[in-house]
């Protein structure tokens, strides 16, 4: 579905998202095409970095991953966790996280992460590069469902860019939801929320939500989040 239009709802653009990168699967992340304003700055995190990440985050026991995509994160994950739970809303995208990743410690979940009841809890909640992709008027309802599917003593981590990558992308107010246009190689556009967050805004925010999270910066443009539910 193709928005492209400013007094889209919040609903829409979510569902345009969602269909954008269903489609977009088998090349997301390979740059070609781009669909950002500077080509090739859609290539993510080189799998150094992911895996020096992941490493540092002591990731272990029960892991589930939100919007897992085509499993750069995944893999690093299935080599700490004793299982991760990948969750997309594009049966693309698990496919091709499954081929690519293929760990028997994996299981695969296809489902909405803003209509997902949770089916247990996690020793870690972990997710790349979706948070960014989060409509602030679902932001609360976001982390009530990590809230959720953590164990008492779980913790969440995630990676995001940071706003110092808004220099790369066209983002304009869509009612209240910073939306930016995308581009597949047949030519259709579609709309996709993209909040670049500042670290120590995240850090208040979370707050505000009951949360207990360390936001730093890592590299040119991305942010890394650790931290676990207050239950004070």
């Amino acid at each position: 579905m193709n928005v492209g239009d400013e007094h889209a709802s919040t609903t829409e653009i979510v569902e345009s998202q969602k269909r954008f990168y269903d489609l977009r699967a088998p090349d997301y992340l390979t740059g070609a095409p781009s669909d950002r304003l500077r080509a090739g700055s859609e290539t993510g995190i080189p799998a150094s970095e992911r895996r020096a990440i992941v490493d540092d985050l002591r990731i272990a026991g029960t892991v589930l991953e939100l919007g897992c995509g085509p499993g750069g994160f995944t893999r690093e994950l299935a080599r700490h966790a004793r299982v991760v739970t990948a969750v997309d809303s594009s049966p693309a995208m698990l496919a091709r996280n499954r081929n690519e990743v293929d760990q028997p410690n994996v299981r695969y979940v296809e489902a909405d992460v803003f209509a997902w009841a949770p089916d247990g809890q996690y020793d870690v909640v972990f997710f790349g590069f979706l948070l960014s992709h989060i409509p602030p008027a679902r932001l609360a309802a976001f982390w009530n469902l990590v809230g959720r599917c953590l164990g008492p003593d779980g913790r969440v981590a995630f990676v995001d860019e940071d706003d110092r990558g808004a220099h790369v992308d066209d983002v304009r107010d869509c009612n209240g939801t910073p939306t930016a246009r995308r581009k597949l190689a047949d030519g259709r556009e579609f709309d996709i929320v993209k909040v670049f967050w500042n670290p120590s805004k995240l850090t208040m925010t979370l707050r505000d939500l009951g949360w207990n999270v360390d936001v730093r910066r890592v590299g040119d443009s991305y942010l890394v989040g650790e931290g676990s539910l207050d239950r004070a």
